[in-house]
């Protein structure tokens, strides 16, 4: 059979695709990733088949800083980006679909139910992380009201409330996305951001259930996997050498985006470890600022894959995205979080509540803070034995047949 998977977004989003279609693949299927121009490379070195996918995220300070605002961010993203460009999403999106048995989208891919019907083919939406169910019995932290989620004792109907507003307020985000359906000669259609873009075929909820437990008001046929974990390649020898050497280091991390605007981190990251006397691995990124003339107990690289490292290191200082969230539960380690934005606000504190992070306000980044956070995790017995714990509970083949097998007995459904 031939499975079509998309992704639109920074490799966060991409790489657990990446994983089900090598999964996909190495079961005997012919498999296409549609994503942004620039991940071509990537694609092509897990031996896929490439096809463009717009509108690519951009990479400068400027840009990522505008939509990357805690409070404005989300709203930017889709109104001035990927609703102004749903049309050329949509071309793309076809044209990968083509021939298919099958289409696996990410977040942001909001024409994927009409390219599916165009098709006729089934197609299923996959979930990186709890947020985006919104779910008024588990409530999610929200990136632009971090505060609501501190009423949640008095029951759903608060967040029930604040859903039905985002729904109003998502529907004036979403006027290119709906002027395009009626130059297709389509209704309106559910909202896009709450409620289409879950399949009425299945959900693939990719993380575990202690992350988030299955909630009575997520989307029918939802089927809860677990992580998916994509391991690329990359220069290991620098990072190798540094982790013979010595003691466990702690990793600071901002990932693939946020490094790209938030200068002082690894100055402060730097101080803070020399204050607690530790080792370090600083993976900067391509644009971040690099601190000069580092100590030979701190190591700085712009790359090195997460799940090479970690199991080696003592603790991970980084932003919350999903994918880094599970690769520090996969090694065992204890976080401090630094969340900015998107899923992030919710998945350190989902993190906190089980025992094994900390989290560091982005406004409050300093060397003494980041010390004083890392000092607090590393002599709490309690955050170590429960990352240890959650680590044997991660079971990335098992998480991989399961998404694997809904796939496959979707497509082979007349």
């Amino acid at each position: 059979m031939r499975f079509a998977f998309a992704s639109i977004g920074s490799l966060g989003d991409l790489h657990p695709m990446l994983a089900m279609a090598v999964a996909a693949m190495h079961r005997g299927h012919d498999v296409v990733v549609a994503a942004a121009p620039g991940y071509a490379a990537n694609v092509a070195r897990a031996g896929l088949e490439f096809h463009p996918l717009r509108p690519a995220i951009p990479e400068d300070a400027e840009s990522l800083a505008y939509y990357f605002d805690m409070k404005r961010g989300p709203r930017r993203l889709l109104q001035d980006m990927i609703f102004a460009d749903v049309a050329a999403t949509h071309e793309d999106l076809c044209g990968a679909v083509r021939g298919a048995d099958l289409l696996v989208v990410g977040e942001l891919l909001y024409t994927a139910p009409i390219v599916a019907a165009d098709e006729k083919i089934p197609w299923l939406n996959v979930v990186l992380a709890p947020t985006s169910m919104l779910s008024v019995t588990d409530p999610c932290v929200l990136a632009p009201a971090p505060w609501l989620h501190k009423f949640r004792h008095l029951g759903p109907w608060l967040h029930r409330l604040a859903y039905r507003f985002g729904r109003i307020e998502g529907r004036m985000w979403a006027s290119g996305y709906y002027r395009f359906r009626r130059s297709l000669g389509l209704p309106a259609g559910a909202n896009p951001i709450f409620d289409a873009k879950h399949s009425p075929f299945g959900t693939l909820a990719m993380f575990p259930d202690f992350l988030a437990a299955p909630q009575p008001d997520w989307p029918a046929n939802t089927v809860q996997a677990g992580f998916p974990f994509y391991h690329q390649g990359g220069n290991l020898e620098v990072a190798r050498d540094f982790l013979r050497r010595g003691s466990p280091p702690v990793v600071f991390t901002l990932g693939s985006i946020v490094a790209h605007f938030e200068p002082s981190f690894y100055e402060a990251a730097a101080e803070a470890t020399q204050i607690l006397g530790h080792r370090a691995i600083l993976l900067t990124g391509r644009n971040a600022a690099v601190p000069q003339n580092l100590p030979d107990s701190i190591l700085a690289v712009n790359y090195a894959p997460l799940h090479s490292v970690l199991p080696h290191a003592c603790a991970i200082v980084h932003a919350g995205g999903i994918g880094t969230c599970a690769e520090a539960l996969k090694a065992g380690l204890p976080s401090v979080v630094i969340p900015y934005a998107f899923d992030q606000p919710d998945n350190a504190s989902r993190l906190r509540r089980l025992g094994v992070a900390e989290i560091l306000p982005r406004n409050s980044i300093s060397a003494r803070n980041l010390a004083a956070k890392l000092e607090r995790l590393l002599k709490t017995p309690d955050a170590s034995s429960a990352a240890s714990r959650l680590a044997n509970m991660i079971h990335p083949q098992d998480a991989l047949n399961r998404a694997l097998d809904k796939m496959e007995s979707l497509a082979r459904t007349p």
